[in-house]
């Protein structure tokens, strides 16, 4: 399985993964299995589809990774959001329930679940007709991943209700569907404004959030309404909206007064509004250029992090469930070389395992991969382009052991904890790491 441009694809490619419509997210324009030919990929790049997951026997153990299910349940959630959106755009005060959204919530989570090793984020996979429509199913898809990995953590910051409940994202998932629904009721200059200038402080748009809250007050459970209210708090109370206290000035909230659901859906958010800075075109209007790379977006929530304005313990999350650079991914290395990624470590973000493009066979059809070089070892190397642009200033390293390490989690009272599994498994891998590798045979 190796992901590439559209403009790159050959007649003869078959897909490893379906390809959703542009304009209709729940329709699914080509199955797995589909094989390419000249028309169909000039349809595609007509339509604005940049990339396409192609199958290659030399990377088939890739395929582990992809789940068809997973994208056409994250489709029909993209649909049915898209008809909400379209009947608020044209009556703001609309009365309707949003209990319809939570089979659809529900049904990615499931598929989500059904295979841990595809429960990863492997980029653009969907890209709806609008930037709210595609931001709110990515922000939502990427809380859900965060909000699964993060079962402990989520009853350490739940003490008071049963730990079953807890860990259950649900409301998390519906929360971030409908983070972003107050900018619906902005004027449009004020969205053009924030898509020009990006400026938090701009009193009208930071009106979104009470917008949001009253549109989903007493019709969502309290947890979900809070992500809404709460997604662009800080922890170091430089986030917003201020709250009113029975003394003293109103201020935002800090730190462990921010629910947790928020605290998730404020990562992702901010991942997302980094991997797609839109142009001014719009809030329902098509994005017409391509994402940033992955690790772009990961380094700077990392600055976001260390400077102490969003969650560590759920950034860790987001380095489990994100590779800075996906399998299948083509990337080129400090010494020229081009390479597939075939390997990701999450302690280890910015260093995954390649494996050198040789070139293709006789016919010119089927590529030949070397053999694997793990970059986390080779510290000679490293990927110096991706997406077809320069990421070499864009990777980071852990400033401290366990910065990135989702099984080191920190708890009240500053101290980190591990679950005994967990901590077993950390003895034994203390030497070689955790790896999401190809087994020796296969990788050979």
């Amino acid at each position: 399985m190796l992901r590439i441009s559209t403009h790159r694809a050959m007649p003869g490619m078959m897909l490893a993964l379906p390809v959703l419509h542009p304009h209709k997210p729940g329709h699914v324009l080509l199955k797995p299995n589909a094989t390419l030919d000249d028309y169909g990929i000039k349809a595609l790049e007509e339509l604005g589809i940049h990339e396409l997951w192609i199958q290659y026997p030399q990377t088939e153990f890739l395929l582990r990774y992809s789940n068809p299910n997973l994208i056409r349940a994250h489709g029909r959630l993209a649909s049915r959001l898209g008809d909400c959106f379209d009947r608020l755009s044209g009556d703001i005060f609309a009365q309707f329930e949003f209990g319809e959204y939570f089979g659809a919530v529900r049904g990615l989570m499931e598929a989500i679940l059904e295979n841990s090793e595809a429960a990863i984020f492997l980029g653009s996979l969907l890209d709806a007709p609008s930037h709210l429509l595609t931001h709110s199913s990515h922000v939502c898809y990427l809380s859900l991943l965060m909000g699964l990995k993060l079962d402990s953590y989520l009853i350490t910051e739940r003490p008071r209700i049963d730990p079953r409940r807890a860990q259950n994202v649900e409301n998390l998932g519906i929360g971030a569907l409908f983070h972003d629904v107050g900018v619906l009721r902005l004027a449009p200059e004020v969205m053009e404004r924030w898509f020009a200038q990006r400026d938090e402080n701009d009193p009208e748009f930071r009106r979104h959030v009470s917008y949001g809250f009253d549109l989903v007050r007493g019709r969502l459970p309290a947890t979900a309404s809070a992500a809404v209210l709460h997604h662009h708090q800080r922890l170091d109370g430089s986030g917003f909206p201020s709250r009113r206290r029975l003394q003293g000035p109103a201020r935002a909230l800090a730190g462990r007064e921010i629910h947790i659901f928020a605290r998730i859906v404020a990562i992702a958010e901010y991942f997302e509004r980094l991997r797609h800075p839109p142009k001014p075109t719009g809030l329902l209007g098509r994005r017409e250029h391509r994402p940033v790379p992955t690790v772009r977006a990961l380094a700077g929530v990392l600055r976001e992090v260390r400077a102490r304005r969003l969650d560590a313990v759920v950034f860790k999350a987001l380095c489990a469930c994100v590779p800075a650079y996906a399998p299948g991914t083509f990337v080129t290395l400090s010494d020229g070389r081009s390479c597939v990624v075939t390997g990701w470590v999450p302690n280890q973000p910015c260093r995954p395992t390649v494996n050198p493009v040789l070139g293709f066979d006789v016919d010119g059809e089927e590529l030949r991969l070397g053999d694997p070089i793990d970059l986390s070892r080779r510290r000679d190397l490293m990927i110096v382009e991706a997406d077809g642009q320069r990421v070499e200033r864009d990777h980071f390293e852990p400033q401290t052991p366990g910065e990135f390490d989702l099984r080191l989690q920190a708890f009240p009272g500053g101290l980190m904890a591990m679950s005994i599994e967990a901590e077993a498994r950390a003895m034994l891998e203390a030497e070689e790491g955790v790896r999401h590798d190809p087994p020796a045979a296969e990788a050979a």
